[in-house]
């Protein structure tokens, strides 16, 4: 998630750069719709990442587990 109304901001940049540099002559927003293709492109190529297990392990019949969360720094 991003900031609030990013995802608003991201279209309206989206549709400038349709109307003003493909269907238009502006060479900026031309180019702001080439970026942004070739990093929805990138997107895709790359793919979704794989979840990383951190920890497995067997629990005996009523037993309980904890989760903590600590920053990076601390542990």
């Amino acid at each position: 998630m991003g900031p609030f109304g990013a995802k608003a901001a991201g279209t309206w940049i989206a549709r400038q750069a349709v109307r003003r540099g493909l269907l238009g002559s502006s060479r900026l927003w031309m180019a702001v719709f080439v970026a942004q293709g070739a990093f929805k492109l990138g997107r895709r190529v790359m793919g979704a990442r794989e979840p990383v297990t951190v920890l497995e392990e067997r629990l005996d019949p009523g037993a309980g587990i904890e989760i903590r969360h600590m920053k990076k720094g601390r542990g």
